[in-house]
């Protein structure tokens, strides 16, 4: 099993460390809900060290990325990234990442921790003869802090980082440490993702929380990332994203410019559009029987119609809520279900997603 960088500091923490995608990771300190809550009306930081860091670099490595993901990298500028996807030929999605530019001809590319080895393969794969280099960043950690108070608490520590705009990056100095930081993040919240070698980023820990005390920062697990993710709709792999549906059935359309020019899984996606989808992801808040949970079943006039991806209870809204891919034509909002979660039934009412949104709450 993995450790981060960071393991010693959630031991300290009192973290309760759980195995996910081969690495030990916190999935709570206190509890869920208070880290959850703490993110959305506060601060809180998270180790990301286990998601994959890869640069690419080289006078080809645009147009081979451009081929490579579903965004055009090619209206990116210098400290501008964008969210994509990797999709094979069929057009179902292999990861969901991040692509920043660096600089002219180089990139950051962040993967999921599940498919790190798998997005390394795929991209050497495609490597062919170009002039391009690729290397994980060796030694890599990663630290998001996230919450409405993440600017107030960065401005204490760098007001040029916390002159970033969404989806910006840039190399700032944090207690005289330099790294990478983007205004970036999976929580719905404001907030910023730090990337840097190991060495760098390890003593930022205690300068966060120093400077953290005043706006109640909190160390979160991977629990709370899970329930605020799940509010706001972000997809996550392996559970609304994998390689048998694509980001149009994900309603992930935004992600794809097609007038960008080819790309892998482009024409298979054409196809899909032009000749209309069977399923899509749809949300649902349950009325009654507990929480639905991944991989149970729903039904409709005593007919599975689709199984669920991701359910939790909400701690901002205050019951539970679920995505699931079902046909097409079900109703976005209204639609009364039946889940069954093993031998437990519950009811459910489809949703208009996102769940959550600031100072307005879909589904209540």
């Amino acid at each position: 099993m993995n450790h981060t960088p960071f393991y010693p500091h959630h031991l300290k923490n009192s973290g309760k460390m759980v195995p996910f995608a081969g690495w030990e990771m916190p999935v709570q300190y206190t509890s869920i809900k208070e880290e959850h809550l703490s993110v959305r009306n506060k601060v809180g930081i998270f180790d990301i060290s286990h998601m994959g860091q890869v640069f690419v670099w080289g006078p080809e490595a645009e147009p081979y990325l451009q081929n490579l993901i579903t965004n055009n990298l090619h209206k990116t500028t210098i400290g501008k990234g964008v969210y994509a996807h990797f999709l094979n030929e069929q057009g179902t999605v292999l990861d969901d990442i991040y692509v920043f530019r660096i600089e002219k001809e180089k990139f950051l590319v962040i993967v999921n921790a599940s498919r790190r080895e798998a997005d390394l393969a795929w991209l050497e794969k495609h490597k062919a003869n170009r002039n391009v280099e690729i290397m994980e960043a060796p030694q890599a950690a990663g630290l998001a802090l996230q919450g409405p108070l993440a600017g107030p608490l960065m401005d204490k520590l760098s007001s040029q980082a916390n002159g970033l705009s969404k989806n910006e990056i840039g190399e700032f100095e944090i207690g005289e440490v330099s790294t990478l930081i983007s205004r970036t993040g999976y929580t719905g919240e404001d907030g910023f993702e730090l990337f840097a070698p190991a060495g760098h980023l390890l003593p930022i820990w205690d300068v966060l929380f120093q400077a953290g005390k005043e706006f109640g920062l909190v160390p979160c697990g991977l629990g709370a990332r899970d329930t605020l993710r799940t509010e706001v709709a972000y997809p996550l792999y392996g559970h609304e994203l994998d390689d048998h549906h694509t980001p149009l059935e994900a309603r992930l359309g935004w992600v794809v410019k097609f007038d960008k020019g080819p790309f892998i899984g482009r024409e298979a996606l054409l196809k899909q559009k032009s000749e209309g989808m069977k399923n899509k992801l749809f949300g649902f808040k349950v009325e009654s029987g507990g929480v639905a949970r991944p991989n149970g079943q729903i039904l409709l006039n005593d007919n599975v119609i689709g199984t669920v991806t991701s359910g939790t209870f909400s701690p901002s809204l205050g019951f539970p809520i679920g995505m699931a891919y079902m046909p097409i034509e079900t109703p976005d909002e209204g639609q009364k279900l039946t889940l069954y979660q093993g031998t437990r039934e519950l009811t459910a009412v489809t949703v208009k997603m996102p769940f959550y949104k600031k100072n307005s709450v879909c589904g209540a």
